[in-house]
């Protein structure tokens, strides 16, 4: 057999080139005192930029192959790619020997492949220029190799450099067997990189360890920079666009991206970015060249819906003694540009983002990364997948990424029109079915169809906003079944049933410490839950309120309890026997990219279909990977879109405050509508500042005054979040906090059928407007005061879209529950500090009103089969009555001018709500029947 293996051996060797062929095996030399070349940091040596392919390896080729030069194989030793240059500092090492050649995997066939011209340099203290000790040429076709044998007594670095010969094809040059003598208890020699040489420390700039407040610093450098646009070579890491360190005006950046005009470099922040930091400036690299390299600069952030805010721009010369520093606040903001233009030629324009680095506080959450600029480019930014009751006003607002593309529809299903001044899809749809028609997008000739789907139908899981009460801003580990029955009560005894706030929904640590064996079924704490989770559902029900319960799609629970993944199924049953009617579902200790994520809520989505119970699917991944475009392939309903709010106004290092909620959610308006809402989080209303988890992480508070609470409670309803309300149950309540959360018509702009978050507009000295469409035709609009100080500030109807020109609209104001009469064009409101203004414009007045001053009031009568609606106050004037169950699944709709209506009775029994709108004023009531 050895015999057979030696002949087949031989036969290869015969096979290969006679050039390839080993011809003898070169060791390094033993003893303590030889340090190997290849064993210093090679990432501080330069090499021959070709994407990749070829770099400096250790005791390989630059290809990866065995070291082999003229026949000889050299188990150490450094393979690179001309130009290549490595600088050593020297410290105790006192010889340096090598054999220097190409490495036979060049070709030596064409002329002037595998030629690099080389120079060895040793520098002294008195002589920091250095001297070269070695210079001349290697080529592929070199007899032998040149030994190299440098006495480096008195050395203070030794640099190797290659260049390539007449052109860079083949030139793979290898330091073949190169050592270095230094005793074994003495200093080693170093690589270091040619802008450490001699380098004041002072000079030297590290990136900082730590951020504020904690915060991760994320290097620019770190990211995927291949997606960046870049106007000549390849972008680097750590080293300008010549492979050189990161040197301007003399001071050495150790992190940073080495670029080329024209340049762009994208980042998705992802919503836990807190600050950029950089300074930008030409690399010193192109000084003193005949034309100096010029760069106008632009750095901006861009939102959700397009807004931009300019941060830095200017311009850099090679020729600047200073280095413009620039910090960027991110917080509220999806992306960030880094621009660099040429200001004509781009010759030598090496741009450096030196020292860039983010600041990250982890929640959880997805680390920021580059984008390419056609990732962010899709054709619609709306939704596509949309769901209205039979009978409803139906409203798709279309919004394209690009705001100079043109849209425009067809394919409409009847009773569904295009208004195109708008830019909106309209009308009523009145038989339950499923149906598409096609948005078209055209930007500069090239068109996109898009296929948009509507599910129509009289069972959606979520019509409206669901209301109700959730445990873990007061309550957290502290959630038991007698918790849960005094919560029941309250919500009955202090009106927040009546109200509309039906669920009670208890969150984490509601877990034994492990699941049932054998079973794997979910346990409640027995401590906690001595009669288990059904017995305290029960209660629940027996009060007319819903009962939720919360799980994780990782393996654990944000507070360490065990997940529901790899187990959907067992869960989903589990809480369908229990009558569980919503999961809040988070997503700690999970996979954090987006196909993972995507797959793990559908596995329970679709297990809580097969569970046999219609259980509302609530998705808790704090919108780090936009659920508002793609949640609804789940089966979820709503999902939340920012971190976990807390107590006050403003929050600081990833915690959410008012201010930071608005910044999340302003512009995601036009994902929102029935069965698809965006999910700001808890409110804190009624808390004062008396919370647990709530209370971290605030800038200013733990509590908010009275007119933030009613900002927080205003901007939620506006934005059709859920209501729910997590304050402490368990105790008294004021009459002011009970007041703003029972607020009957500022709910009904929550509750309103159309389920329409409202649409941003726009900030005007500290205040921002939004305009909210309602199902029976009248206008939300609210203004928000983000400033420190009262103004004036002015609801201008030419602004808001949803107004009609020239038309007449009674206003009234929703919070103090007034009118304000007729106003046609404009008008003018004083606004506190941290104060919102919500107003309904209305112009459904016919004739013979008898005053808009006095409120209606509706009563019912039953009679048979048949409910009246008796309406007074708003005699003559246009109503809208609409009957629904307590989930808001509509079961009956009319306009009228009637003060009486006729209803017929619905077929199930139970409680149902009958709303009614007319003159800008929103009414409801409870009937059971």
């Amino acid at each position: 057999m050895n015999k057979i293996r030696k002949s087949l051996g031989m036969l290869f060797l015969s096979l290969l080139p006679l050039a390839m062929q080993a011809q003898q095996t070169v060791d390094l030399p033993e003893g303590s005192n030889i340090c190997a070349l290849s064993s210093l940091d090679l990432t501080k040596m330069t090499c021959f930029d070709d994407g990749g392919k070829t770099k400096a390896r250790a005791n390989q080729s630059t290809l990866g192959n065995s070291i082999i030069v003229k026949g000889t194989t050299y188990t150490s030793g450094v393979g690179t790619h001309a130009p290549s240059k490595a600088v050593i500092k020297v410290n105790d090492a006192t010889r340096f020997v090598a054999n220097l050649g190409i490495d036979d995997e060049a070709s030596s066939e064409k002329a002037n492949h595998g030629v690099v011209d080389y120079e060895i340099t040793v520098c002294t203290p008195d002589n920091h220029d250095g001297s070269v000790v070695k210079s001349g040429q290697i080529t592929r076709n070199d007899a032998e190799c040149v030994k190299i044998d440098i006495d480096l007594t008195g050395a203070d670095y030794l640099v190797l450099n290659l260049e390539k010969g007449t052109q860079a094809w083949d030139d793979h040059a290898d330091w073949a067997g190169a050592y270095f003598v230094c005793e074994a208890d003495a200093q080693q020699p170093e690589m270091v990189t040619e802008g450490e040489m001699y380098v004041d420390p002072s000079k030297i700039v590290e990136l900082p360890t730590e951020g504020e407040n904690g915060a991760e610093i994320i290097p620019l450098s770190s990211l995927e920079i291949s997606k960046a646009i870049n106007g000549w070579g390849t972008i680097k890491a750590n080293r300008s666009i010549d492979g050189n360190d990161i040197i301007i005006n003399g001071i050495v950046y150790r992190s940073g991206v080495g670029a080329h005009a024209t340049n762009q470099i994208i980042v998705k922040l992802n919503g836990a970015v807190t600050k950029f930091s950089t300074r930008i400036g030409i690399d010193d690299e192109v000084k003193g060249k005949n034309n100096p390299g010029v760069v106008d600069y632009h750095i901006y952030l861009k939102s959700e819906n397009g807004d931009v805010k300019d941060v830095a721009q200017g311009t850099i010369r090679s020729t600047d003694t200073t280095t413009p520093k620039i910090d960027v606040d991110c917080i509220g903001w999806k992306y960030l540009f880094l621009e660099a233009d040429a200001a004509g030629t781009n010759e030598n324009d090496h741009v450096d983002w030196a020292n860039a680095y983010f600041e990250y506080i982890e929640q959880n959450s997805t680390r920021p990364e580059i984008v390419s600029a056609d990732e962010i480019s899709s054709d619609l930014a709306c939704a596509t997948i949309l769901f209205s009751q039979p009978g409803v006003r139906f409203m798709h607002r279309l919004r394209a990424a690009n705001p100079d593309a043109e849209i425009s529809v067809s394919g409409l299903p009847e009773g569904l029109t295009y208004n195109a001044a708008r830019k909106l899809v309209e009308g009523r749809i009145d038989t339950e079915g499923v149906y598409h028609y096609t948005v078209s997008v055209n930007l500069a000739g090239e068109k996109t169809d898009v296929d948009i789907t509507l599910t129509v139908s009289k069972n959606l899981h979520m019509p409206v906003p669901f209301m109700g009460w959730l445990s873990w801003n007061v309550v957290q580990g502290d959630i038991s079944e007698d918790v849960i029955r005094t919560v029941a009560d309250a919500m009955e005894s202090k009106g927040l049933l009546k109200a509309g706030y039906n669920y009670l929904v208890i969150d984490d640590l509601w877990h034994a410490n492990a699941r049932e064996s054998g079973t794997n079924n979910p346990l409640p704490d027995p401590n906690k839950f001595p009669n288990g989770v059904k017995a305290a559902s029960d209660y629940v029900h027996s009060k007319g309120l819903k009962f939720g319960i919360y799980s994780d799609g990782g393996s654990h629970t944000c507070a360490g309890k065990f997940g529901s993944y790899g187990y959907e199924q067992i869960d989903a049953n589990a809480y369908a026997k229990w009558g569980v009617d919503l999961l809040k579902y988070d997503y700690c200790n999970a996979p954090g990219d987006l196909e993972s994520c995507k797959a793990r809520y559908k596995a329970m989505g679709d297990a809580l279909k097969a569970s046999g119970r219609d259980i509302v699917f609530y998705m808790c991944e704090w919108g780090v990977r936009e659920p508002w475009k793609w949640a609804p392939e789940t089966g979820a309903s709503t999902w939340r879109c920012t971190y976990d709010t807390r107590d006050c106004w403003v929050g600081r290092a990833g915690g959410i405050g008012i201010v930071q909620s608005i910044a999340g959610m302003k512009d995601i308006w036009a994902y929102s509508g029935p069965n698809r809402y965006n999910d700001a989080d808890m409110m804190c209303v009624g808390i004062n500042g008396t919370g647990k988890s709530s209370n971290d992480l605030c800038a200013t508070g733990p509590g908010m005054t009275k007119t933030e609470y009613r900002t927080q409670f205003s901007l939620w309803c506006m934005w059709a979040s859920p209501l729910t309300l997590s304050f402490d149950l368990r105790k008294d309540i004021t009459d002011e906090d009970l007041a703003i959360m029972t607020n009957e018509e500022i709910i009904a702009i929550n509750q309103d059928p159309m389920g329409l978050q409202a649409e941003y507009i726009g900030e005007v000295n500290n205040v921002q407007t939004y305009m909210k469409d309602l199902e029976n035709g009248d206008v939300a609009v609210a203004l928000v005061n983000l400033g420190d100080a009262t103004t004036t500030a002015t609801v201008d109807f030419s602004k808001l879209s949803a107004l009609e020109s020239g038309t007449n609209y009674y206003v009234r104001d929703l919070w103090k529950k007034e009118n304000m009469g007729t106003k046609s064009s404009s008008f003018e409101v004083s606004i506190e500090s941290h104060e919102t203004k919500v107003f309904r414009l209305s112009q459904n007045l016919i004739t013979g009103i008898s005053s808009v001053e006095k409120n209606p009031t509706i009563s019912t009568t039953m009679s048979g089969e048949t409910v009246t609606v008796n309406i007074t106050g708003v005699k003559g004037n246009a109503k809208r009555v609409i009957m629904s169950d307590l989930s808001g699944r509509v079961v009956y709709t009319a306009t009228t001018d009637k003060d009486n209506i006729e209803i017929p009775r619905p077929k199930a029994s139970g409680i149902y709500v009958v709303n009614l709108t007319s003159a800008g004023i929103a009414r409801s009531m409870k009937i059971t029947l």
